[in-house]
């Protein structure tokens, strides 16, 4: 504790680099420094840290009673042991939390019962069923669980994952015994929507579990699933266009409800930005609005007013307030590319809208020469090379002469990836 005490002392409080010598002294004051000794007790005060560690986080995610139950049978304290088996199984009954581990658990403790009656003889009943359920359940949970966050993160990284006899596990994950368990159906539903995107019946049936039974699942395990449903819907918008607006908006909704969004305590400027985007698109403006406000202070103080300033534009614009727009696009200020772009983008409409060609022209000249100097051929840089190269077309096609209109309409539906194609048609 001394040796804590002092380090605790020296690191966080000084904000000094400890003085070996000096700490020995503290320790052993009628002893001479021994540099070997001093790494032992080093060492002894980061085991018990580690032990302390492993502890508190044993006791904050779940007691095991598993493991009490294996001292008891040990020790050959049956008394001590069938108390602790009732009450482990009675805190299973009562527990809110339905997730792979939750079967898992269920498993230790079935198989703790098992070990100690075993014990009685050969002829008497054992609970081999109940251990086989159990197991089941922990396996096709845990197994699906994985299936779906290596798809999510495949999609992203092109990382490819081989998961052991998915086949079998998504064929028995039909069997009623299964379905009807929270932690199997949710992720089986969410494997068929990533792997069938038409098919509709398994997003619904997913989102209807997520809406129903999202508190049966810890704080980082129901964050991934709203991810999950999130990232399908946002799939689906890019390809299908606004049908999925609605329930992105709905699943966002229900991730701010239950506090599952924030990352380190803060709503990422990404997140905020798409559920502004997303409100907007949905129709819900004034909801947008309120969430503007009321959500400005979960971002991250370094960012908050670039990312405020920015979105609150998003609005304003909307709303055909360009003037207010452009006064708070000037308040913005950020490192990151795709807000950068972002606030172009908002530029480069209320300029054509407004007529501003002029000033277009140079916004779209000083925009693709930035585009040019960012030296990663990204998916995104493509998006918006795109966007300004047929915007600039756009604004020097000749007004009457309907034959380059119709070609430049034509190059537009072709061009990809391009996420402004709605509103340069619309210009057309």
């Amino acid at each position: 504790m001394i040796l804590f005490n002092q380090l605790e002392e020296q690191y966080f409080l000084l904000r000094l680099t400890p003085q070996r010598e000096r700490i020995y002294q503290v320790l052993f004051p009628e002893t001479p420094y021994d540099d070997q000794k001093l790494r032992l007790e080093c060492r002894y005060l980061l085991q018990t840290l580690e032990a302390w560690l492993q502890w508190r986080s044993w006791q904050k995610e779940h007691k095991d009673h598993s493991l009490l139950l294996s001292a008891y049978r040990n020790l050959g304290l049956s008394k001590h042991f069938e108390r602790t088996a009732r009450k482990a199984q009675q805190q299973q009954e009562k527990s809110s939390l339905k997730n792979h581990r939750f079967h898992y658990q269920q498993y230790l403790i079935e198989e703790e019962l098992y070990l100690f009656q075993s014990r009685a003889g050969r002829g008497r009943p054992l609970n081999l069923q109940q251990q086989e359920d159990a197991l089941q359940k922990a396996m096709l949970s845990y197994k699906l669980r994985l299936a779906c966050l290596s798809l999510a993160h495949q999609r992203v990284s092109g990382v490819q994952y081989k998961i052991a006899m998915l086949p079998e596990i998504l064929d028995q994950a039909l069997d009623p015994i299964y379905a009807k368990e929270p932690a199997i159906a949710i992720y089986h539903h969410a494997y068929l929507m990533f792997t069938e995107p038409d098919n509709e019946a398994a997003f619904r049936d997913f989102e209807d579990l997520l809406f129903n039974c999202l508190d049966q699942f810890p704080e980082q395990e129901g964050r991934d699933l709203v991810l999950l449903g999130i990232n399908f819907c946002i799939r689906q918008i890019n390809k299908k266009g606004e049908s999925y607006f609605n329930e992105a908006l709905g699943l966002y909704r229900q991730g701010l409800e239950k506090d599952l969004l924030r990352e380190d305590g803060y709503l990422s400027a990404f997140t905020f930005s798409n559920i502004v985007i997303i409100a907007i698109r949905s129709g819900e403006v004034k909801w947008a609005s309120q969430f503007i406000e009321q959500y400005k202070r979960q971002l991250a103080p370094n960012r908050r007013q670039a990312i405020y300033a920015l979105n609150a534009a998003r609005l304003a614009y909307h709303l055909s307030e360009h003037r207010e727009a452009l006064l708070l696009l000037h308040q913005f200020s950020d490192r990151d590319f795709i807000h950068q772009l972002s606030a172009k983008i908002l530029q480069l409409k209320i300029f054509y809208e407004g007529g501003d060609f002029q000033l277009l022209a140079a916004h779209i000249k000083n925009t693709r020469a930035y585009l040019r100097r960012v030296k990663t051929d990204s998916y995104h840089k493509q998006i918006y090379i795109n966007i300004f190269s047929l915007t600039d077309q756009l604004m020097k096609l000749p007004p009457y002469d309907q034959e380059k209109r119709n070609a430049l309409r034509q190059q537009i539906i072709n061009t990809e990836p391009l996420t402004e194609k709605e509103w340069l048609l619309a210009q057309l």
